[in-house]
């Protein structure tokens, strides 16, 4: 289930979104939280640029450096790592984006956040704003690195 601490299955990371909210609404507290996603260009690929760290490190490790140890990170794919920042406003999780940019600047990072309750109230709503975002910000950059890919082979 857990690589490493604090990091799950995408599977996990879902039900986690679910259990919060359903959390949330029995309890009737006036909370928030976020979840967001992390998109650079061949970032696992990236790793080998880091001169201080092992090559077999896993990115999640890298990233955890700049989030609470509450917060948890879901790698996707090679390119793609989710988070879920508990009781984090969309202010806040930017500060936490911003902390990890700073952490690795080599990195060109994409990312796209969606607040409980601002940007939905159920998993399914936040989700969609997650995917709407992604499209927005990743179809072009994503088709670009394509095309530099084709010239390069």
């Amino acid at each position: 289930m857990s690589k490493t601490k604090n990091t799950y299955s995408f599977e996990v990371f879902k039900a986690l979104v679910e259990l919060e909210i359903r959390r949330i609404e029995r309890y009737k507290k006036e909370r928030n939280f976020s979840i967001a996603f992390l998109y650079a260009p061949n970032l696992a690929k990236s790793v080998k640029y880091f001169k201080d760290i092992d090559k077999s490190v896993e990115i999640s490790f890298l990233i955890r450096s700049g989030i609470r140890s509450t917060d948890v990170v879901s790698e996707v794919e090679d390119d793609f790592v989710f988070l879920f920042l508990p009781e984090t406003s969309k202010v806040e999780a930017k500060k936490v984006i911003e902390r990890i940019k700073k952490a690795l600047p080599e990195l060109d990072i994409i990312e796209g956040i969606a607040t409980y309750p601002d940007d939905g109230t159920t998993e399914y709503d936040l989700f969609n704003t997650l995917v709407k975002i992604m499209n927005e910000k990743l179809i072009p950059v994503i088709e670009l690195y394509s095309e530099e890919e084709k010239k390069t082979s």
